[in-house]
């Protein structure tokens, strides 16, 4: 049975390419449909991989050119930023209150940020000024 249906493709598929060739004013549309989508599978794929990547590093660059850059903090806090955050870590830690209920989340909240920005001096003086401020210490 299989091999009869294999004899009758094969002499159907020959019957269409004889008459293909002989006439050869038959044009094969399905062919041509598959040529032009092949054409657009691969303008598609060439159009996402010449597409500029805008990865993170680009991204971080574009956003660093919008700000404005504080190079005087950049200075400061390469030489003074470490002194000050350990003079504010001692004074500020949350250790330092233990029988006072507010004091203590406040200074917990305080070193929490002086953690976070351990190199900006701009940042830390600020620290400083909400500690003399809410905690009542004096440096």
């Amino acid at each position: 049975m299989n091999n009869s249906l294999l004899q009758d493709s094969i002499k159907v598929a020959g019957q269409v390419i004889k008459k293909t060739t002989d006439t050869g004013t038959q044009i094969n549309w399905w062919m041509w449909l598959a040529v032009a989508e092949l054409g657009v599978i691969v303008f598609l794929i060439l159009k996402k991989k010449l597409k500029p990547k805008d990865n993170a590093r680009q991204r971080f660059k574009n956003e660093s050119l919008k700000e404005e850059i504080d190079f005087n903090n950049i200075i400061n806090s390469s030489f003074n930023s470490l002194q000050l955050y350990d003079e504010l870590k001692v004074k500020c830690h949350p250790d330092r209150f233990p029988t006072d209920v507010e004091k203590n989340s406040i200074a917990e909240t305080i070193f929490q940020e002086i953690s976070r920005n351990k190199n900006n001096v701009k940042r830390l003086l600020e620290l400083k000024e909400e500690a003399i401020q809410k905690l009542n210490i004096n440096f």
